[in-house]
């Protein structure tokens, strides 16, 4: 067996491989403010468009932040 799969057996990861890993790194770095053409870089991806479709989530604290961010920049205007 591979060092991935003694890995996932030993801590319960099921079907543990190198893309997962790397979906779950691309997808770590832009939900914590990482900016996409980095990560589409960093992925090796030929357009960003790619890594947007492919590697952002919806969330709720996502929403809250963008939420935020609007509401910010709309009372600073006031």
């Amino acid at each position: 067996t591979s060092y991935l799969s003694r890995f996932g057996k030993k801590y319960g990861i099921d079907h543990i491989n190198p893309h997962k890993l790397r979906h779950t790194m691309a997808t770590l770095m832009i939900a914590n403010g990482a900016d996409i053409k980095s990560v589409s870089e960093k992925l090796g991806h030929a357009d960003a468009s790619i890594t947007l479709n492919v590697y952002t989530h919806r969330n709720e604290e996502a929403m809250t932040k963008a939420n935020e961010i609007y509401a910010n920049a709309i009372y600073k205007q006031a």
